[in-house]
């Protein structure tokens, strides 16, 4: 796996900290205090990456929000290509395709469902996935 400059990330943390998208303001405050990149923002988990590299998750409605290591490849995977396609760059940290892995079937290895690109695969949009991986957790 390639790894992104740790300055690059948080130029990347700071872009986005001045950034004008009113619908992220409330996620600003988070980033600011625990200096992550939001990779994938979902209904209740917002998983990231810390300028070191580490994978992260912050969950927003948990009881005490805080900041977890995200260590299920699976999710990192998905974050890494749901974040690609903003920040191609980010395509760097994508594993090789391990070669027990199977060609997705719902996307058919393109990453992305035909005529809803806002639907994220249920192979996280890597094209393939790993036979009984372990997906637990899941962020919301």
């Amino acid at each position: 796996m390639t790894s992104l400059s740790p300055t690059l990330i948080e130029a990347w943390i700071a872009d986005f900290l001045v950034s004008a998208d009113p619908k992220l303001e409330w996620l600003k405050a988070p980033v600011r205090a625990h200096r992550f990149l939001p990779l994938y923002v979902g209904w209740s988990s917002t998983l990231g990456l810390r300028p070191d590299g580490s994978f992260v998750r912050w969950d927003q409605e948990a009881a005490s929000p805080g900041l977890r290591p995200l260590s299920i490849g699976y999710w990192q995977r998905m974050a890494i290509c749901q974040a690609a396609k903003t920040r191609p760059e980010l395509a760097s940290l994508l594993p090789p395709r391990p070669v027990d892995a199977v060609t997705c079937s719902v996307c058919g290895g393109a990453g992305t469902i035909a005529g809803a690109p806002q639907i994220v695969c249920e192979c996280g949009g890597a094209g393939w996935s790993i036979p009984a991986e372990d997906k637990s957790d899941p962020p919301g």
